[in-house]
């Protein structure tokens, strides 16, 4: 990971276009910028790990983040993604524990890094802030928790066809998704193998197209009725 500095003025910009600090006042918005720093971060490349301590909240100006949860036998599910805008490692702060996720540049990014202190102090000084990070944390946490309890009830080939759809869902339904066969099996928790063998009769019935970390949706009504009909 490299930092650079950065004129004061390109990051009050930057955080005058994020919607969650677009509303602070001038003295805040200064004290925010003068602390942070931008970060660029190489594709696979790890922003922080799992049980690290929290010192820094980061915001996503460019690329996408991973963020990844690992069981205590070395399993890994991303559970989430972070895009342009997005803030993510505020939990840690706020409730001053250890890191619950690990974060990994899923392309090349780059973020905006806010110390701990100086996010904390502009929250004291604006408490409407923390309100809206907490806002935003929980609704994280809820689509989390509905995410993780349907893979409980869902086999493979529901868990594919609900991530696809869902990926396309931010892709603006284009079809086209960039994603490799490993990061589907971190999505939804199932090997490798079983991923290549789904997507292979997918592929086999005209569902789908795939390439080298390339999907395309080609029926669109079949991957639903597929997300539909095999919960269990």
């Amino acid at each position: 990971m490299k930092t650079r500095g950065e004129p004061v003025q390109e990051i009050q910009k930057f955080l005058g276009s994020v919607s969650l600090f677009s509303k602070l006042s001038e003295s805040s918005a200064n004290s925010l910028a003068d602390a942070s720093k931008f970060q660029t971060v190489k594709k696979g490349e790890m922003v922080f790990l799992q049980s690290d301590l929290c010192e820094s909240a980061y915001i996503v100006r460019s690329g996408t983040i991973s963020i990844v949860l690992q069981s205590p036998d070395g399993r890994e599910m991303i559970i989430n993604e972070m895009r342009s805008g997005d803030m993510f490692g505020e939990l840690g702060i706020l409730t001053r524990k250890s890191r619950s996720t690990s974060a990994m540049a899923r392309s090349d990014s780059e973020l905006l890094v806010i110390p701990r202190e100086a996010l904390l102090k502009v929250i004291d000084q604006e408490p409407q802030l923390a309100r809206l990070i907490l806002e935003i944390t929980a609704g994280r946490l809820q689509m989390s928790s509905e995410r993780e309890s349907a893979l409980v009830f869902m086999d493979a080939q529901a868990r594919l066809a609900h991530l696809l759809l869902e990926l396309d869902k931010l892709e603006k339904e284009t079809g086209y998704i960039t994603i490799s066969q490993d990061e589907l099996a971190h999505h939804t928790g199932l090997i490798r193998q079983t991923v290549a063998k789904v997507l292979g009769k997918w592929r086999r019935k005209g569902y789908l197209l795939t390439g080298r970390g390339r999907i395309v949706l080609l029926n669109h009504k079949a991957l639903k009725e597929m997300e539909h009909q095999m919960i269990v």
